[in-house]
């Protein structure tokens, strides 16, 4: 019995003092993951934006899910994309060594009867290291108006 204490006390006192250390995700970096992965969206570069994708990535988009077949899809029946333009990312991140988590605002110029119409849309993703790559895991977009765009931080 006194075996068995001594073995739960050092297995416990050796638990308590073991820290993993691990490199924190660089926000620049998936930051740019994120423009990347939106940039290939826009050129239809499907293989580049499954390169830059978890296998079971999920896109939220105004109320409907999308996984990469259905986002493909979406992109395949949306006119014209080479039209939109990508003018500013304006990025809050949070991270830890596995993971890290993008606020943003993603603002794009759209031409409509040749005018331009500003497009506000309100996202946030979802990054993960696997193995040496960050990997974008989940996309919410939510458009907005233009007076609660104006009104952003």
């Amino acid at each position: 019995m006194k075996k068995l204490s001594i073995l739960i006390l050092a297995i416990t006192l050796g638990c308590g003092t073991q820290t993993q250390k691990c490199d924190q995700v660089d926000p620049k970096q998936a930051e740019q993951l994120v423009i990347d992965f939106l940039i290939a969206a826009n050129e239809s570069d499907f293989e580049k934006m499954q390169r830059l994708t978890t296998q079971d990535y999920t896109v939220y988009l105004d109320g409907e899910v999308y996984n990469h077949d259905k986002l493909v899809q979406l992109i395949i029946d949306f006119p014209a994309p080479a039209e939109c333009l990508f003018e500013e990312f304006e990025f809050d991140v949070d991270s830890d060594c596995n993971s890290a988590l993008l606020k943003y605002y993603y603002v794009e110029t759209l031409t409509k009867n040749d005018t331009k119409v500003k497009s506000y849309d309100l996202q946030s993703a979802h990054i993960i290291r696997i193995g040496d790559e960050l990997k974008l895991n989940f996309i919410h977009s939510t458009t907005v108006n233009n007076s609660a765009a104006n009104n952003t931080p």
